[in-house]
């Protein structure tokens, strides 16, 4: 009998010692998120596609940056980028063939800059919807872009103004399948950030 009690004792402190070892019972730290962070809104309005694109900035968020603007696999549109004719002139072999890869390119790039406290913001203002109906729209806004990126010698905001031309798509979901960048001056424009960050 004592035997028993004996073996029982050791058999217990075994275990216990076996599961306080596996650290089972203790809380673990948690795991820090897998995916950006992330308030894009099913465009069901030329308003949200707006509001999205200034998200997917502030949030550094590339798919949702990229979902703002027309795929010809879900559109009848191709997306094209009309930049400044500064730009245009001395980035000509980038802008010839720009395409909705090279905008997700530019703003990898761009975010691969960026220090992880960093937070870009796009404000929109005089801005204006000259023509909407149920299936398309042109809006037109002036910029200013506030990208605090770590490359020497090139600055941190842009201003311009832009037109975009937005339509629905085959799900009937909004995007800009068209870009102008209009200059105002002198300025650094989204156009000179999307060419020096293109490559």
């Amino acid at each position: 009998m004592i035997r028993l009690v004996t073996i029982s004792a050791m058999l217990a402190t075994i275990v216990v010692g076996i599961l306080s070892s596996c650290e089972l019972f203790q809380t673990r730290a948690p795991e820090p998120p897998t995916q950006a962070s992330s308030s894009f809104v099913p465009p069901t309005s030329a308003q949200i596609v707006l509001q999205n694109l200034r998200n997917a900035i502030k949030e550094r968020n590339t798919d949702n940056y990229v979902r703002c603007f027309a795929d010809s696999l879900t559109s009848a549109h191709s997306y094209q980028f009309v930049p400044t004719e500064k730009a245009a002139a001395q980035y000509y072999g980038v802008f010839t063939t720009w395409t909705l890869r090279n905008e997700r390119q530019y703003f990898d790039n761009i975010k691969s800059h960026l220090s992880s406290a960093s937070v870009p913001n796009l404000i929109l203002s005089n801005d204006r919807f000259e023509y909407l109906s149920s299936d398309s729209a042109i809006y037109s806004a002036t910029y200013d872009l506030f990208i605090p990126h770590d490359v020497a010698g090139v600055p941190q905001t842009a201003h311009g103004n832009l037109q975009f031309t937005l339509g629905v798509d085959r799900n009937n979901m909004w995007m800009i399948y068209r870009w102008i960048d209009l200059s105002t001056g002198s300025e650094y424009t989204w156009s000179d950030f999307k060419g020096r960050f293109s490559y």
